[in-house]
């Protein structure tokens, strides 16, 4: 697995610790947690840690899977879709043109074919 980046290993730290709190803000223990998630209580372990796990050299959360995650958040009540969807329009628009794959299409008007 790749080593990420400061601002990606931030971000996971950030979210292991935001389950962390969600967790304990509900009494609930870790072996509870992962039994709701659907989870092994080790993996969720790992998604609790902020420190890399044993052979996972500078990954925090031990390089669980995110859907893991995204489930750990539903269970305590967080609207993951809308969280997302605010993520998503608050991102700065691209630099450039974007441009889908496929021929370039014909401004309205213009009958000429371009080659």
């Amino acid at each position: 697995m790749p080593a990420l980046s400061i601002k990606a290993e931030t971000a996971v730290i950030a979210l292991a610790e935001t389950l962390r709190a969600l967790r304990l803000q509900h009494g609930e223990s870790q072996a509870l947690a992962a039994q709701r998630i659907g989870v092994g209580l080790r993996t969720y372990q790992r998604m609790e840690s902020t420190g890399p796990a044993a052979g996972q050299v500078g990954i925090p959360a031990g390089g669980v899977a995110i859907g893991d995650f995204l489930m750990a958040l539903e269970v305590y009540g967080v609207d993951v879709v809308a969280a997302l969807t605010q993520l998503h329009q608050a991102a700065p628009a691209p630099v450039g043109a974007h441009r889908e794959r496929g021929r370039t299409p014909t401004p309205r008007g213009d009958t000429t074919r371009q080659i």
